[in-house]
């Protein structure tokens, strides 16, 4: 890009999003061609993340678009699922863009039968199940980019360390035995009887 975005030392991208995914991407290159393989076959052959039936898995992309007036906005969602989930998605983005994709100009009118195009496009000529597409391949890397920050970050941290702990209590002091010359705790029979005088 020319003008505006944002850069680092890993390049100049055009917003926050794209500068993640090209952060991902720079750290997974520390992960050997063998891993990424291994894990994205074990993608590509396992079960459906949306349905839970048997593959392939793959990335598979829907397209959309709504319009009000001036305003039109249209977006690209890929999503990992097998070959049948991700042709449910591409019919309802159709049909979403068949209802709410023409109320606009001009982008709307002109937009709409793009967006359901491509949807149709990708039902037809989408991932093949005989090999995985680069965009599997590519999220395989991006998760492999997060894992690898994750697992820095938890290196990296300081050990959490106990708070200061409280000194045990100190013992109850006794109390000291009574005195023996105390009257108040000799028997009674060591009592004695003030005597009465007489008068004469």
């Amino acid at each position: 890009m020319l003008f505006g975005g944002r850069g680092d030392n890993g390049g100049h991208y055009c917003s926050d999003r794209c500068q993640q995914a090209g952060n991902l991407l720079a750290m997974s290159r520390h992960v050997s061609e063998a891993q990424i393989g291994h894990v994205v076959r074990q993608i590509h052959q396992g079960k459906c993340p949306k349905c839970g039936g048997p593959g392939p898995v793959d990335v598979h992309k829907a397209y959309r678009i709504w319009s009000a007036l001036l305003l039109t906005s249209w977006s690209t969602s890929p999503a990992l699922s097998c070959k049948r989930c991700g042709v449910k998605r591409q019919l309802g983005s159709i049909a979403f863009s068949g209802v709410f994709g023409w109320w606009g100009f001009p982008w709307g009118i002109g937009g709409t039968p793009l967006q359901i195009g491509r949807n149709i496009v990708d039902m037809a000529c989408g991932p093949q199940p005989d090999q995985p597409s680069a965009m599997l391949y590519k999220m395989a890397r991006l998760q492999a980019g997060a894992n690898l920050i994750q697992e820095s970050q938890r290196v990296a941290a300081p050990p959490v360390l106990a708070g200061p702990t409280a000194p045990p209590p100190l013992p109850k002091p006794k109390s000291p035995p009574p005195p023996n010359d105390d009257e108040r705790f000799k028997p009674k029979s060591d009592w004695q009887v003030p005597s009465q005088k007489t008068q004469a």
